[in-house]
């Protein structure tokens, strides 16, 4: 149970502190593409390659999809986490938290989708956040790679 909680507190601080981020092709764009919504959002760290869409530039509603473009090969769980901005509490309130949502992926594969339906929370700023990690990872430093961004969402 204390492994649980040091997680979500390690994960709780790569949010706030915004250590990890989205990938370089995301935030460089072409003068025409900067003129056209973006309807995806790519993030990509150490082997860990994900799409989330639909988007409208960072503007989400209804169910979106977190798709898992590559992910490094040691990975055995990823954490999906879906954080308003400015979140600050325990795991067991993270958990308890109707405007926070967690889904842990045992076995994930290239290719899988994961759905988060932000139709269940709170308009507003959300951290979104991918983190991969192996059975039994040391609990100082239990992620093979980690990728963030910030959607609003506004259903």
């Amino acid at each position: 149970m204390a492994a649980k909680y040091l997680v979500f507190i390690i994960l709780l601080l790569v949010f706030v502190c915004g250590c990890a981020g989205e990938s370089q092709s995301s935030q460089q764009q072409t003068p025409q593409a900067q003129q056209t919504p973006l309807k995806e959002i790519y993030l990509e760290n150490n082997d860990l390659k994900v799409r989330i869409y639909p988007t409208e530039d960072k503007k989400v509603s209804g169910v979106i999809t977190v798709k898992l473009e590559s992910l490094p090969s040691k990975a055995t769980k990823l954490l999906v986490a879906f954080v308003p901005q400015g979140f600050k509490g325990s795991a067991e309130e993270m958990y308890n938290n109707p405007n926070v949502i967690i889904q842990w992926i045992e076995n994930p594969s290239a290719g899988q989708d994961i759905l988060i339906d932000t139709s269940k929370v709170k308009n507003g700023v959300y951290n979104v956040g991918v983190s991969a990690t192996y059975e039994n990872a040391p609990e100082s430093n239990p992620w093979l790679a980690l990728v963030q961004t910030q959607v609003n969402v506004q259903n």
